[in-house]
């Protein structure tokens, strides 16, 4: 059951309005303050994460830092553990009490930094492991950072059955930090046997590292293991297994009873949403085309952006009207309906909603259209809540993006306006100098490293993220660009604007891929499906075309966790070997010399696998220094369990 109270001072810590915006904010803090009970500690820790006003923050921090009942220290490591944040694990790390849950106590000591009273907590990893299983993606991702910064070996053990053991399904952000973290300990060894258990498309850059480093264990045969560092090099200088390129078989034609406006693809790829002028949403089946049905009508204006949450079960649109409503996409209803802050109406922009835009996580939104403020938001269970309202642009900002980790937001304005924002609180990072006219469309590859932005100045712009340095400009277009769309593995960009062309562009390098025709009218929206075999465009000629490729063989292989791979799926491919390209012919290779070899040394890589280390081997994990080195006496000796007294 709801407390009116609670909810009254929660609303009014969001308050965002100009004039009395920051007194009802900073007032709402001070009463929550005195209340002392665990939601109003909840509400403060989720203020501290999220508020952009430093007074609040400030009142926040001075009221959790005198927490000391059990339960509101156990209020705010929910919230630190679903947020990942630092500032509060900090304050539990300094709090009176610890938590009640050791798990949360660990991983607050960890994102702390207190590693030393971490360890004497979590001497065998189990903690950390069980909270890392079940974390979120934010949390996931803070820990990997925070390990990676101070080369913690601790971490990769600790991770090791859901990071290193199930290697394929790891993100790309802890995967790095382990490798990086592991190379510089110089633990060749471990990064050999985690070779073994990731995926070829992954194993192939750690095996080159390892054969960099010019080591191999003592008794391993050289001439193999020659082999195998000469295979993964080769491998890594060709392409992934790639597909057919797009436009080599005829697009299908969808028509559609009105212009498209926007487009998006399911996760599971199994359905297309399009928005059109007539202010409905409707539904397609992919690969088919076939007409699903609309999403019930709610008195959309002209649905002009929308995005889908993660688990698929939310559909977020924004209407001509400065409206945003939030459906449950098994219902095909509509749960919510919100308001964007807009500016006074304009003839010719009138009230576009022009973008949404969702964190990974699906935690935050941010939305913008015609006005200067983008407005971000906190998403829970189906809800919208109010929380920072940033100022972009004097006139509009059509389009907006969020990088991959959920640690940036980027937006596009008039005349080449371009800006990087801090998330979650807002804060401005840097503008970006390039476009001479409006920036219409935005996308950023996979893995956060590349920004693309489509101007009016018919260029596409090619930005390093996170520094935001220019990395090239792509021409071609002859009119005005509207769209963008990037492959799921960021090695394929589409553009397409006024003059009805999707054009390609392989990235990094930005060497034209090819263009795809058939539009009569201009280009609104790209989507592609999340396994990159199927790209669509829709127009406002009131056709979507859908592009598709076909798929290596191989694909499916390279991405699996070698582990997962059955020889028998080895000798099956063979018999196509002759058919394959260079490129598929390189990885194949690597990919059998892989499983010959794991199935060979599977002894020996049992023996030596992260779960049956014995706890000598975790001493030596847990140590800073490279082998061959003296430890530091000063460091906490490992702890052996001690045994229970009692009978025998």
């Amino acid at each position: 059951m709801s407390d009116p109270r609670l909810d009254r001072l929660t609303a009014r810590l969001t308050d965002t309005s100009k004039m009395f915006g920051p007194r009802r904010r900073r007032r709402a803090a001070e009463e929550l303050s005195t209340l002392g009970t665990a939601a109003a500690a909840a509400v403060l820790a989720e203020a501290l994460v999220r508020s952009s006003d430093p007074v609040v923050d400030e009142i926040a921090r001075g009221a959790l830092e005198g927490v000391e009942e059990q339960d509101a220290i156990d209020a705010v490591a929910d919230v630190m553990l679903s947020t990942g944040d630092e500032d509060l694990a900090r304050l539990l790390a300094r709090a009176v009490r610890a938590p009640s849950d050791p798990g949360r106590h660990a991983v607050a000591l960890f994102l702390a930094g207190e590693f030393d009273q971490y360890a004497d907590l979590d001497f065998d990893g189990s903690l950390l492991r069980g909270v890392h299983a079940g974390a979120e993606a934010a949390l996931r991702r803070r820990l990997a950072e925070k390990a990676r910064a101070g080369g913690r070996l601790e971490w990769v053990r600790a991770v090791a059955d859901g990071a290193v053991r199930q290697a394929g399904r790891v993100s790309d952000i802890e995967w790095d930090a382990v490798v990086q973290t592991l190379s510089g300990a110089q633990r060749w060894d471990e990064l050999w046997r985690l070779a073994f258990d990731a995926p070829a498309a992954r194993a192939a850059a750690v095996i080159r590292v390892v054969g960099d480093a010019r080591w191999r264990l003592p008794d391993m045969d050289p001439t193999g293991y020659q082999e195998l560092v000469r295979l993964a090099r080769r491998a890594c200088a060709a392409e992934l297994p790639g597909t057919t390129p797009f436009g080599e078989r005829q697009a299908q034609v969808i028509s559609s009873l009105s212009d498209i406006q926007s487009l998006t693809v399911t996760r599971d790829g199994e359905l297309v949403i399009s928005g059109s002028s007539r202010g409905d949403a409707l539904l397609w089946h992919a690969p088919t085309g076939s007409p699903v049905g609309p999403l019930a009508f709610s008195g959309s204006k002209r649905v002009l952006t929308m995005a889908t949450t993660p688990d698929e079960k939310l559909l977020i649109t924004g209407d001509l009207g400065g409206g945003i409503k939030v459906w449950d996409l098994r219902t095909r209803s509509v749960i919510g309906e919100y308001t964007h802050t807009m500016a006074k109406r304009n003839v010719v922009l009138g009230r576009n909603l022009l973008a949404v835009a969702l964190s990974p996580d699906a935690d935050l939104l941010a939305s913008s259209g015609y006005g200067p403020n983008v407005q971000l938001w906190r998403v829970s269970s189906g809800r919208l809540t109010r929380t920072t309202t940033l100022k972009a642009d004097e006139l509009w900002v059509p389009c907006l993006a969020v990088t991959p980790d959920g640690s940036m937001l980027v937006s596009g304005g008039q005349k080449g306006n371009l800006r990087l924002w801090r998330l979650p609180g807002g804060e401005p990072i840097r503008a970006l100098e390039g476009h001479t006219d409006h920036v219409g469309s935005l996308a950023i590859t996979p893995d956060g490293s590349l920004l693309a932005t489509g101007g009016y100045d018919r260029t596409v712009r090619l930005w390093h993220l996170p520094s935001g340095e220019p990395a090239g400009v792509l021409r071609g277009h002859t009119q005005l660009i509207r769209a963008l769309a990037m492959t799921p593995d960021g090695k394929l960009l589409a553009s397409a604007g006024q003059d009805s062309v999707v054009r390609l562009w392989h990235l990094p390098s930005g060497e034209p891929a090819g263009q795809l025709r058939g539009h009569r009218g201009t280009v609104e929206a790209l989507a592609v499906s999340p396994d990159g075999s199927l790209l669509a465009s829709g127009s406002s000629d009131g056709r979507m075309l859908w592009w598709t490729r076909k798929l290596s063989q191989l694909d499916a292989l390279v991405r699996a966790p070698l582990g997962e791979v059955d020889p028998a799926r080895i000798r099956h491919f063979k018999g196509s070997y002759d058919r394959f390209t260079a490129a598929e012919r390189a990885w194949f290779d690597l990919v059998a010399a892989l499983v010959r070899w794991r199935h060979r040394h599977d002894v020996e890589l049992l023996d030596a696998s992260y779960d049956d280390q014995a706890a000598a081997h975790d001493v030596e994990l847990s140590d800073d220094v490279s082998e061959g080195t003296a430890r530091d006496p000063r460091r906490t000796p490992h702890r052996p369990r001690r045994k229970r007294k009692g009978r025998r």
